[in-house]
């Protein structure tokens, strides 16, 4: 689809610098929680993001037939608000605008107003961040997006905040120029609709699509290598300006390249494993780091997280790394067995502290550690970077929720007291009032689980993983795969897979088939992949559509999957597609990527750099 962007955005993140995010937040707290009646019905709602508007006064509809046909029915336009439950913008506009009662009566008047979970709807969120990505020329979430009562979109932004600050529109002002416009001229809008549709068509390929070839391959990656190589931080790892994501893929991808390239990867890694984006008490991984010394982690920890960070230091587990490497990953692993597992075995998809409840969850005063550890504390104060005035700079804490307190560093040392102390704190904390999980997480990210604990097993010498494996297999089949072979999105609900799914899903069968010489895994990874190719592949564009051939109605275009955190593509040829296939799919992502930015997403080099590797 040319008329799409080549190259996926960014994955879901916050982007706003911490002062302007405080700022951001504090006006939802002015205006108070309403607890209205009128969206009691999400209650009773599976997702997490959707039951947390219950009570809200807007009158939010789900997407379905009713609220659509009522939009035609009184020719209105929709408004549509599409968030996720870990989305820190998306609980911003919960608190600041959509409580506010005189705003809340002025949507229900104008508007039909409708609320998706992009967690639950993968097909939704891929055309609707194209249309806000490729139209308007927008990143991020959530998405705030008006429809004609034909379901086509107008108008549309990513956040909105309640007041036209730093040179961006207010959410009022938006909507009032939405309804003027469609007030004044619903014919212009629809017109206008009708050109972001044409926009977002895919457009029939006449040329002859190019081949694949080790020498274009090579030439792709080290151009993107290049790229890379200029962004990376020599003295502190990790690449490009702050936030500091770990990117695991990307890292895996530099491993594998000639020494300069491998020396940035290790550093990175050797930099994550004594940060705070490292947690020291229980081995988890957060997000991302706010601040470019890895000082200041997002206190989200995400599943999908764990599994790519441990694939990465397990690619890197080699030499005097060995062992500090191998910590790393097993504590990725056991945080998600521990913090994420369901009782079905299946995981939860993160655990989210953003919440301005939670603040303070991760941090500690010196106080507080020296009452927990006693004559111990010394020692482990010095080891995990802890201060009498707090670690946190003023510079990246304006609101002060970080003041006189601490947030703890990792440590590469092996010391069982140090260990002993770590666990006495952890108990600490965990009498705290625990962070929220969003519980389901989507069968792709169960099955980057399953590949991770497969490797790890394998790798390691552990049957332990192993076993665990084993267990997240049997419930992926239960919780996922449906009788006709294929796949649901979420557990316990009626959504079909994404491709997403079905990739990831095929690698983790493929590991643990390796894993464990489990000939039943290895067959079902072919079925996956199979039914993958049947329902999402175009192989005009050598990409993966977001919904199966005939969709619901208000998917006006047939969506590429926009792949977050990873591609459809990059996970096919990981999980060993057919030689055939991989090629086709190899040569498409060095379509996109001489397409898009020269400093190409870790997946699709990682994918790249595997399939040009001997006996692939």
């Amino acid at each position: 689809m040319p008329s799409q962007r080549a190259r996926r955005p960014l994955p879901r993140l916050n982007l706003f610098p911490a002062r302007i995010l405080t700022a951001l937040l504090l006006p939802g707290f002015a205006s108070g929680a309403f607890a209205g009646t009128a969206s009691e019905k999400l209650r009773s709602e599976p997702s997490a993001f959707l039951r947390s508007f219950a009570g809200s006064p807007v009158d939010w509809n789900l997407w379905s037939g009713e609220a659509l046909d009522r939009a035609k029915r009184e020719q209105k336009p929709i408004f549509l608000f599409m968030g996720f439950f870990s989305s820190e913008l998306a609980r911003a506009m919960r608190r600041q605008t959509f409580s506010n009662r005189d705003t809340a009566e002025w949507l229900n008047q104008r508007f039909v107003c409708v609320l998706v979970d992009r967690e639950e709807r993968p097909d939704l969120a891929s055309l609707y961040q194209a249309y806000v990505g490729d139209v308007k020329q927008q990143s991020g979430w959530p998405l705030n997006v008006w429809l004609t009562p034909e379901l086509q979109p107008y108008e549309g932004a990513t956040y909105l905040s309640p007041s036209e600050d730093w040179g961006r529109p207010g959410f009022l002002k938006q909507a009032k120029e939405a309804l003027d416009a469609w007030v004044a001229d619903a014919a212009g809008c629809r017109r206008r609709a009708a050109e972001a549709v044409a926009q977002l068509t895919p457009a029939t390929r006449t040329a002859q699509p190019s081949a694949w070839s080790i020498d274009r391959n090579t030439a792709r990656l080290s151009a993107a290598a290049d790229a890379w190589r200029q962004s990376f931080d020599p003295a502190r790892g990790g690449y490009s300006d702050p936030p500091k994501l770990p990117e695991p893929e990307l890292t895996r991808f530099l491993l594998r390249r000639p020494k300069g390239d491998r020396e940035a990867a290790l550093r990175t890694l050797r930099a994550l494993s004594t940060s705070a984006v490292r947690d020291p008490l229980d081995g988890g991984f957060f997000r991302y780091a706010s601040d470019a010394a890895w000082r200041l982690p997002y206190p989200q920890k995400v599943l999908a997280d764990q599994a790519r960070v441990a694939l990465a230091f397990l690619d890197a587990a080699q030499g005097a790394d060995t062992r500090t490497f191998e910590r790393c990953a097993r504590g990725a692993l056991d945080f998600a067995l521990s913090r994420l597992a369901r009782p079905d075995g299946t995981f939860a998809a993160v655990q989210d502290a953003t919440g301005d409840e939670f603040a303070g969850y991760y941090a500690w005063t010196e106080s507080e550690i020296d009452k927990v550890l006693g004559a111990d504390s010394p020692a482990f104060k010095k080891a995990h970077g802890a201060e009498p005035g707090g670690n946190v700079p003023a510079a990246d804490d304006p609101s002060g929720v970080y003041a006189s307190r601490n947030l703890l560093v990792s440590s590469t040392a092996e010391d069982r007291g140090d260990a002993a102390s770590a666990a006495r704190l952890l108990a600490q904390r965990d009498l705290r009032p625990p962070p929220p999980l969003d519980e389901r997480a989507t069968a792709g990210a169960n099955g980057l689980m399953l590949a991770a604990l497969a490797r790890t097993g394998a790798q390691l010498g552990d049957p332990r993983y192993l076993k665990e494996a084993k267990r997240t297999l049997g419930a992926v089949k239960a919780a996922f795969l449906l009788p006709d072979g294929g796949l649901r999105h979420l557990p316990g609900s009626s959504g079909p897979g994404a491709p997403e799914d079905y990739a990831a899903l095929a690698l983790g069968c493929r590991e643990f088939a390796r894993a464990a010489n489990d000939g039943g895994a290895d067959a079902l990874a072919e079925r996956l992949l199979a039914r993958l190719d049947t329902e999402f592949y175009d192989p005009g564009s050598r990409r993966y559509f977001a919904a199966p051939p005939g969709s619901e109605p208000g998917l006006f275009v047939r969506p590429y999957s926009l792949g977050d955190p990873l591609s459809a593509e990059a996970l096919v040829v990981l999980a060993r597609a057919p030689r055939e296939r991989g090629m086709a799919i190899a040569a498409g992502l060095l379509d996109a990527l001489d397409e898009g930015n020269i400093q190409s997403p870790g997946d699709d080099l990682l994918a790249l750099a595997w399939f040009a590797e001997p006996g692939k």
